[in-house]
């Protein structure tokens, strides 16, 4: 990402990112829904726990932004809050104001925002355009300098908020709570109908009372240790006030359909400045916050549980980190931060299963690390889990490359530098993370390749795996010479087993420039492979089986353009899966 000069934070940095991502969407396909899915996109890559970002940051949340902006994914969709947002002059009027960039595409449309709201030149402009993959920026440039003045574009911050719809999606309570108020203070709105502005439906049936929760012993006698097995926590679990206020407002929210049948209350109580309330009404974990007369229900599919790796439920978030409710069998806890070298583990201090705050540092937006023990539980071992902005953490994990053996057991924690933790630090950073709840993030360290020139490039494929069974797979390069550490994303999919214990044969190529502005075409294979081939505006084979493939390219400052074809075999003679761009 190129470096632009420092600059102060735009008067409205919220609204700019915004205005930015839904003039780029509307160049991909029709308006309807638009808005609400350009405000969940930029909220999502908003710092966690705050509403506007520091100017030092505004760069790279804007790349960030425009990067998923230009190149949509749909992956699993987050829970539901019951919020709908849509422009204030109905259907449409998401784009009513851009009809003068009709004709221009995605890039060209996000060219035209970046020089006349941003105030970038055309050079800074392409330059952004193609740092985050546009190959042909500066055209998409030219394209929207012709385009003639026109009226003002849309203000996207001017909606209306109704009480049905899935939640404008934010890593915590702070900013989905904030885009509420924000809509509310710009439009004047008070409480109406579902269909009229902000507000919930007419009180629907009365919610039941949450069912009898398990005793604080209850899990050392339950072959299930999920959230059934959680009792009820906090300082306000007699407040039968607050627990009935929680379910009536997600009853109303739900307005009716999909109201709590069964709840059982996993926590109530005040947590920093709010009253918090989690209710488990399987398959949903419902969280209620209290800020003064501010209230808010947040709906997540509930988390998965595996053998030994429970996670954390997240509280809250405030300006001193996240306030973590642990598992009731764990009694140790630490945290460490990723991006300083090292695992710099301090313990946790935690108050029956509350954690203080846990500050999640400044790194790509991805943290901290926790690392939890239950020792009363399976091998008592020690786990790591990793804060991905959800409802709940994710298992953390890696494996090693050859000629380390497979582990049969499933990837080893990530407790120190040996263990991937230096790794994770630079895999945090490469690419956007799924837009869906995470259950295990592991990176499989699939072969080491020697650099053209000296240094070594890691070749790593990490795995999201959400609570469907579904998961994105991404080919990293890291590429660490004398000159730093570099990642390269060389592809990645969607679905599928890929880069799990289930399929672990694949393979992915990649463009890389080494000091001198030469590029070469890098390319690597899981453990088994025979040969791998490359096919197209450069061309190699490397039969060896020694899994790494390396091709010269031209020596120019411009990325190579042209395609290039990867194949790679097995020593069973089958093709091996290519994560491809």
């Amino acid at each position: 990402m190129p470096k632009p000069p420092e600059q102060p934070l735009p008067r409205s940095p919220y609204r700019n990112l915004t205005l930015l991502c839904l003039v780029t969407l509307s160049g991909h396909r029709e308006p309807h829904g638009l808005l609400e899915h350009a405000h969940r996109l930029v909220t999502g890559a908003l710092p966690r726990g705050r509403r506007h970002p520091r100017p030092h940051e505004y760069p790279r949340i804007r790349h960030k932004v425009l990067r998923r902006s230009l190149f949509p994914r749909r992956w699993h969709p987050r829970g539901q809050s019951g919020l709908r947002v849509s422009p204030v002059d109905g259907l449409g009027g998401e784009t009513r104001g851009l009809e003068a960039l009709d004709g221009l595409d995605a890039p060209a449309r996000a060219a035209y925002v970046l020089l006349r709201t941003e105030g970038l030149d055309a050079r800074g402009a392409a330059e952004l355009l193609s740092s985050v993959g546009v190959r042909d920026a500066a055209t998409a440039v030219e394209r929207a300098t012709g385009v003639p003045a026109g009226p003002p574009l849309p203000d996207p911050t001017l909606v209306r908020v109704s009480g049905k719809g899935p939640l404008v999606h934010r890593r915590g309570l702070v900013a989905s709570a904030g885009l509420l108020a924000l809509a509310v203070t710009v439009l004047g709105l008070t409480a109406a109908g579902p269909d009229t502005g902000v507000g919930v439906t007419a009180p629907a049936a009365a919610p039941v009372r949450p069912a009898g929760a398990a005793t604080p012993d209850a899990w050392r006698t339950s072959f299930r240790l999920d959230l059934t097995a959680w009792h009820p926590r906090g300082d306000a679990v007699d407040d039968q006030a607050l627990t009935r206020r929680a379910l009536t407002v997600w009853a109303e929210q739900e307005n009716g359909d999909g109201a709590p049948a069964s709840p059982s209350l996993l926590f109530a109580g005040g947590v920093a400045d709010r009253e918090v309330v989690l209710l488990h009404d399987g398959p949903r974990l419902a969280r209620y916050t209290r800020a003064g007369s501010e209230e808010l229900v947040e709906v997540f599919a509930e988390p998965g549980n595996g053998v030994a790796n429970w996670p954390a439920l997240r509280l809250a978030d405030t300006e001193d980190g996240t306030h973590y409710l642990l598992p009731p069998w764990v009694t140790e806890a630490a945290g460490a931060p990723l991006g300083r070298g090292g695992a710099d583990w301090s313990d946790i201090e935690h108050r029956d299963g509350v954690t203080e705050a846990v500050p999640a540092g400044e790194h790509c937006g991805v943290g901290p690390v926790l690392r939890l023990r239950a020792p009363e539980v399976a091998h008592g071992q020690p786990y790591t889990a990793i804060d991905l902005g959800g409802a709940d953490t994710a298992h953390l994990g890696y494996m090693p490359p050859p000629p380390a053996e497979i582990r049969r057991l499933g990837p080893h924690e990530v407790l120190g530098p040996e263990q991937g933790f230096d790794l994770w630090s630079e895999l945090a950073c490469a690419g956007d993370l799924p837009e869906g709840p995470v259950r295990t993030a592991t990176a499989w360290e699939f072969a080491v390749q020697e650099l053209p020139g000296g240094g070594d490039g890691r070749w790593t494929c990490v795995r999201f795996g959400g609570h469907d069974g579904g998961g994105l797979a991404r080919a990293v390069l890291v590429a660490e010479t004398d000159d730093g550490t570099e990642t390269v994303l060389a592809g990645e999919s969607e679905g599928g087993w890929d880069c799990s214990n289930l399929n672990r044969q694949v393979a992915a190529g990649t463009w890389w420039q080494d000091s001198e502005s030469h590029w070469h075409y890098l390319a690597a294979a899981s453990r088994e492979v025979a040969s791998i081939t490359a096919e197209g505006v450069v061309e190699g084979t490397d039969e060896d089986g020694g899994g790494v493939l390396a091709v010269a390219g031209p020596r120019s400052q411009d990325h190579p353009s042209g395609e290039v074809a990867l194949t790679a075999v097995d020593v069973r003679g089958e093709e091996m899966t290519v994560l491809g761009q």
